[in-house]
């Protein structure tokens, strides 16, 4: 499946959707929750994880807490498991085993990320400005199995105001219908100003509270197990609405991913985002100066020579990232090079920012002996025959 499938999901087709989001900005027209866990298989953490812990409940005992030894031998079994399940991939590929989770070892109260300064007293995440993100726990990338540190990223929006500001979108999802009770599993976002990296990013994994096919796992690599523990869209919604308003949204196959998101801030009583963004559409793009062609998101990586991370699974952030480098591409002509670094320790991976491009000017005596050149040139020519 792979690459493949997932284009087929994510592209769905911009005619092909329920719902078509009424201000995409196209070119040249730029025209009961279900558990997933089995019977007998007890629970890695609480739905309601994310609700402040108590002093009770940080020390109790569980009586199973693992020693040094206990995780030593843990690690060393997990890493003989095929590529693809360990190391830099992540993720499980389909067909290949997984890690065991009919037995799962307990979480102790140390190896739960506290949540209490990045939640109000109704459990719903606030915004995190650079002094909060520090405090979050390094994110390791695996959403095969149940990661109880896992803390949104959900920046202050404090470019909102500036002019030129665009957000890069992209969402992992349950299915392909929002009208169908699908829902959004994963959030990620990449700001831009001026068509620069400012480092900005919106990165949340999200409890869809309902089942998912084993095909669309199979895409995104975001297990069930792992999600179970993130919070709700009710948590991470207003953070997110707040952050994309009055932005430019740009996202490939917009109109998918926009009426996801139309649908959860709809059930969140938000207003329509509909009359606060702009929306691009790169695919529609894509289209245009490709008619004919393949125009998913590996398609144009391949076409235009950017983006070439690692995409053995359609991660929302991952995407985002590509498909930056890939606007800039088609809209820009060449795109500068990026480096991967971290931003404020402890705020986890995938920073990215465009290299500066270094200004040469000329020095008076320089651009004074240019001059002095120019009207040599000139005499020569005015003394050449009428006739020349």
């Amino acid at each position: 499946m792979g690459n493949e499938y997932a284009d087929r999901l994510a592209n769905q087709g911009i005619d092909r959707l329920p719902h078509t989001f009424n201000k995409i900005v196209h070119p040249a027209s730029i025209s009961q929750p279900t558990s997933h866990l089995s019977p007998n298989q007890p629970a890695m953490m609480p739905t309601s994880q994310f609700t402040q812990p108590t002093q009770s409940n940080r020390t109790a005992d569980t009586g199973s807490a693992m020693t040094a030894d206990d995780w030593q031998a843990l690690n060393a079994a997990y890493d003989d498991l095929p590529d693809g399940t360990s190391g830099d991939n992540h993720h499980a590929t389909p067909n290949q085993p997984q890690p065991p989770t009919a037995s799962p070892l307990p979480v102790t109260p140390a190896q739960v990320a506290d949540m209490s300064a990045f939640v109000d007293a109704q459990g719903v995440f606030v915004a995190q400005d650079d002094a909060l993100q520090a405090r979050r726990p390094t994110f390791d990338g695996i959403t095969n199995a149940p990661n109880p540190t896992f803390v949104p990223l959900l920046p202050v929006a404090k470019n909102s105001r500036r002019d030129n500001r665009q957000l890069i979108l992209d969402t992992e999802t349950t299915g392909t219908d929002p009208q169908n009770g699908d829902r959004i599993v994963e959030v990620g976002i990449i700001e831009l100003i001026n068509r620069r990296f400012t480092g900005e990013k919106l990165h949340v994994y999200i409890n869809p509270q309902r089942a998912m096919e084993e095909a669309v796992i199979n895409v995104h690599g975001i297990y069930p197990e792992f999600l179970d523990g993130m919070p709700t869209f009710a948590q991470v919604g207003q953070a997110i609405f707040d952050f994309i308003q009055g932005a430019e949204v740009i996202a490939h196959n917009a109109s998918f991913d926009m009426n996801f998101l139309q649908a959860e801030f709809e059930r969140m009583g938000l207003p329509s985002i509909n009359e606060r963004v702009a929306v691009v559409d790169s695919l529609a793009i894509a289209k245009q100066m490709y008619a004919g062609q393949r125009n998913s998101l590996d398609a144009l990586v391949k076409r235009l020579d950017v983006g070439k991370q690692d995409r053995t699974f359609h991660g929302a952030l991952l995407d985002a990232e590509i498909l930056a480098e890939v606007y800039l591409a088609m809209t820009g002509g060449q795109v500068a090079l990026a480096i991967d670094e971290e931003i404020g320790g402890g705020t986890g991976g995938h920073q990215r920012f465009n290299l500066p491009v270094k200004r040469y000017t000329a020095n008076a005596a320089t651009e004074a002996a240019h001059r002095a050149w120019l009207e040599t040139q000139r005499g020569q020519y005015d003394a050449l025959p009428e006739h020349w």
